[in-house]
């Protein structure tokens, strides 16, 4: 049973991922590339602007992991219209350039792909990308995942990655004020959600696609039966019609013995399929036969009308 918001119970499980030196690294590239930036003024810090406590306590975990525990990491709450309560870190470190160049990325914002081509690594970024941007939909209503960002070239740069280094597939859309990575494909959402540490939420996410498809195919089955008892039921129907025309005007003792039997077996059973009533005939009858001989009494009813 999903108790949060599907994306916030990804999230919260994301928050205690173990990690080691280097891929904290890597997730502390991916929430610097979808919510920082590099600031210059009196001092050079990194700002990191996120949504959720959480989210700030994770880089708080992550700094320590590479080695930044002497970095000042202040909190500032800003207000600002539809967005609610901001969360602003920063991040001071001895040497700028070379802290962001240990997180594979340089002061432009450029990727160095040499760091990222491990996929756990790969992963590791995409779980600071997730966390800061990303956004997953309850997959009991459907299938959706999308990571933000107002920068397209980072997008382009993921999608290549995960299609080259994984093999999933994905898409970007233009968006007001921005752009969207998006998976709508229910087994690739689960491969992604496993490949970036969120294996419990994959686990829930596969139960519940598992167990739609088992209501949709049950739902399918369903029609599919009442679609063949409507068109059974028609038959049927149109067949004891033309029977009964057929000895009120012609009369059945004019037909052959073996067609009388058929038809005397229709009107006594009308709610058995064409192979049941085939099986009452000694020796049984294949449903093609039967139906043969019926048809030559529905062609005569049909020319008598």
């Amino acid at each position: 049973m999903i108790r949060l918001e599907f994306s916030m119970q990804v999230k919260e499980e994301l928050y205690h991922v173990p990690t080691d030196e280097t891929l904290a690294r890597a997730e502390l590239a991916g929430f610097l590339k979808f919510k920082g930036n590099v600031e210059i003024g009196k001092d050079i810090y990194l700002l990191i602007t996120l949504k959720e406590p959480s989210s700030v306590r994770r880089i708080k975990f992550l700094l320590t992991k590479v080695g930044e525990n002497e970095s000042s990491v202040i909190y500032k709450k800003v207000r600002r219209l539809n967005t609610g309560n901001l969360f602003e870190v920063k991040v001071f470190a001895g040497d700028i350039k070379e802290f962001i160049s240990r997180m594979g990325l340089d002061l432009t914002g450029k990727m160095h792909d040499e760091f990222f081509k491990d996929p756990a690594v790969l992963g590791a970024f995409l779980r600071g990308a997730f966390i800061s941007s990303g956004y997953i939909a309850n997959p009991a209503k459907y299938h959706h995942l999308e990571i933000y960002s107002k920068d397209i070239e980072i997008l382009k740069w993921l999608k290549a990655k995960l299609e080259n280094t994984v093999g999933m597939v994905g898409f970007i859309v233009d968006v007001r004020y921005g752009y969207r990575f998006y998976i709508k494909n229910g087994e690739t959402i689960n491969e992604f959600l496993n490949f970036i540490g969120s294996v419990e939420s994959a686990r829930l996410f596969s139960s519940i696609m598992s167990s739609k498809k088992i209501s949709s195919d049950i739902t399918r089955s369903m029609n599919f039966i009442d679609a063949n008892s409507k068109r059974s039921g028609n038959a049927s129907w149109k067949q004891i019609n033309a029977i009964k025309f057929v000895s009120e005007r012609i009369g059945l003792e004019n037909f052959p013995e073996d067609v009388q039997k058929i038809a005397k077996l229709r009107i006594e059973h009308p709610e058995l399929s064409l192979s049941e009533i085939g099986k009452m005939i000694d020796p049984p009858l294949s449903k093609s036969v039967v139906y043969r001989r019926l048809f030559k009494i529905i062609q005569i009813a049909e020319k008598q009308q």
